[in-house]
This record gives C-alpha cells, sequence and structure tokens, in this order.
C-alpha cells in the first residue's frame, strides 16, 4: 500500500519597498525683482541641487533621476530639469522630467519620486522646484505673429512687401508686450480673485485673514531669530561678492493697524492685500528620496515617508 504525501511549497514573503525622505535644503525665498533677480529657475534650481548634494554626498553614479516642478517655465527649456542637471554637473545618464500642476507642481515631484521608488523605477531620485517670476517671458501679442509670419516666412517677399507690413503694425496692439499675468486660462481669472471668491463663500473676513498673516509673519520672525531656518537655506553666492543668506519675506514688525489700512489688491469691496497675500517669489527647493535599504546601505538616516497621498480637482469656474 502506498502512502501519498502532499508536498508543500513555501513562499518566499515579499518585502514591498518603502521610498524615505533623507533630506532637503532650498535657497532663500526672496522677493522677486529683488536679490536673486538675475537667477532664472534653472540657474536658481542649480544651486539647490548642488547645496543638497554637498550636504547629503551621495556618490553620483547612484543617482537615478530628477523630477522637478515649476509654474512659470522658460520657453526656450521647458524640461528645466534636465537642464539642471547638466548644469549641476550630474552624470548626464541621470533622467529628466518637468512637472507643472500651479502651486502643487513640487508637492507632485516629491509623490512621483517615492512612486517611482516603490514600483522599482529607481533607487535614489531628486525631487525639488524652483521659479522665478522675475524671469517670466514677455509675449507679444498674436497679432504681430499673423502680420509678420506672412512676409517673413515666404521667399516671395520683397522690399515693398516688408514697406506694407511696416505701415499694417500697430504701436499700441501689435508692438507693445503683453503684461505677464498668472490668470487661469478657462475663466481668465487671477488667483487672488478666485481666492476672494473663495472667502465670500466660506464668510472669511478681512479680519480674520490678517490676524492669520500677522501670526505667520510673527512665528517665521521668531524661526529666523531662534536659527530654526538655517540649517534647510543654502546660502547663494551672487557676483561681486554679494551672499544671500535669509529670505526677506518675513515681517516680524508688522502691525495690525497698518494691514488694516491697506487697500484691497484684487476687487474693490474685496478682503486680500498686500499684506495678507503670498508675494511674488523667486526660489528653489531640493529633496533627496531613496528606497529605504539603499539609504540604510549608503549610510543615510531617514527623515519620513509617504503613507499615502491623492490629488484632486474642482471646477475652476466654482473656486
Amino acid at each position: 500500500m502506498s502512502v501519498a504525501t502532499k508536498k508543500t511549497r513555501k513562499t518566499a514573503k515579499v518585502v514591498p519597498r518603502r521610498a524615505v525622505l533623507v533630506g532637503g535644503v532650498r535657497t532663500p525665498f526672496v522677493r522677486s525683482f529683488g536679490q536673486l533677480m538675475k537667477l532664472d529657475t534653472i540657474a536658481l534650481g542649480v544651486e539647490a541641487v548642488r547645496a543638497l548634494l554637498e550636504r547629503l554626498p551621495v556618490p553620483r553614479r547612484e543617482l537615478d533621476s530628477v523630477v522637478w516642478g515649476g509654474v512659470v517655465l522658460p520657453p526656450a527649456a521647458v524640461n528645466i530639469a534636465r537642464e539642471i542637471a547638466l548644469d549641476a554637473g550630474l552624470p548626464r545618464a541621470v533622467e529628466c522630467t518637468t512637472m507643472t500642476r500651479a502651486c502643487t507642481s513640487s508637492l507632485y515631484t516629491s509623490a512621483q519620486a517615492a512612486a517611482a521608488i516603490e514600483r522599482g523605477d529607481a533607487d535614489v531620485v531628486i525631487a525639488g522646484g524652483s521659479d522665478s517670476l522675475s524671469n517670466a517671458s514677455l509675449t507679444m501679442p498674436r497679432s504681430l505673429m499673423h502680420k509678420v509670419a506672412p512676409v517673413a516666412l515666404s521667399s516671395r517677399s520683397g522690399p515693398m512687401d516688408w514697406l506694407k507690413l511696416a505701415g499694417s503694425l500697430s504701436p499700441a496692439h501689435d508692438l507693445l508686450p503683453q503684461r505677464p499675468a498668472a490668470k487661469e486660462r478657462t475663466t481668465g481669472e487671477l488667483m487672488g480673485q478666485s481666492a476672494e471668491k473663495m472667502a465670500r463663500r466660506h464668510r472669511i473676513s478681512r479680519e480674520a485673514q490678517d490676524a492669520l498673516a500677522l501670526q505667520s509673519h510673527r512665528r517665521a520672525a521668531a524661526a529666523v531669530a531662534s536659527g530654526r531656518f538655517a540649517d534647510e537655506i543654502a546660502p547663494v553666492d551672487l557676483r561681486g561678492g554679494r551672499r544671500v543668506y535669509a529670505d526677506d519675506l518675513v515681517r516680524g514688525d508688522a502691525k495690525a493697524e497698518k494691514m488694516a489700512k491697506l487697500r484691497p489688491a484684487f476687487a474693490r469691496d474685496g478682503t486680500l492685500t498686500a499684506a495678507n497675500s503670498s508675494a511674488l517669489t523667486d526660489g528653489a527647493a531640493a529633496t533627496l528620496w531613496m528606497e529605504a535599504g539603499r539609504a540604510k546601505a549608503l549610510g543615510f538616516e531617514p527623515l519620513a515617508a509617504f503613507r499615502s497621498w491623492s490629488f484632486d480637482a474642482v471646477d475652476p469656474a466654482d473656486q
């Protein structure tokens, strides 16, 4: 009599990959058209990436990817991630992607860095973002292109065609650059105008906004005074021996009485002012993400990890 034996096969337990944040750094955040005006968004990104790798000296050969975010992208180089990597001296084999999601651009790059690591696409990723409102491009009216292109692109155009073109151009409508504005395309609204609608809907008063802004400035000033920001800010050296080492957006001496006297910035009867709204800013920040096991092997201590993330949208005509 034979006895049948049932063999059981043990399957190895698969340990999920975990993406961890091992560090980050940023440039000072300064007002546009100020101290960092001469540095465009690529140059600011280079400053942040170089400072990141100086503070966290991961071997360059370990770098797999750079994911970068921005809102005001230069038309001549929209994949600024690649330009930043090249200018920062990263290996040419590092693949680079640029993402834009308005104010959540840099948060999205961090989520995508974590996703790539946990999928197994990469082990070491730099994620960050930069913007230079000081270097936003001036665009010419479309009417200028429509009038000039047929003459400029035609091989048959002669002197008379160019003279006729010159006579047809209107200085007011064809030759004046369009004023830069971060308007939402489908509604034509500025962020401040949309925020005014939100404030009215949720009954957020001018006084409440001023109080929050005042508290924010005072807390930021206290953090600066205590040295809390020192570790995260990388000074930027400029030509002529000048060094930008601190944010210039913080007003520790702000007074509620002065804030209350300011005129609304986006609507006559509005509540948003220059004091309780975000300023136009130049700056950059970079973070370093690693697969948890790789971080341990390279001697880096994890600071944080994502548990989950989600991005949602609302009707832009709503709020």
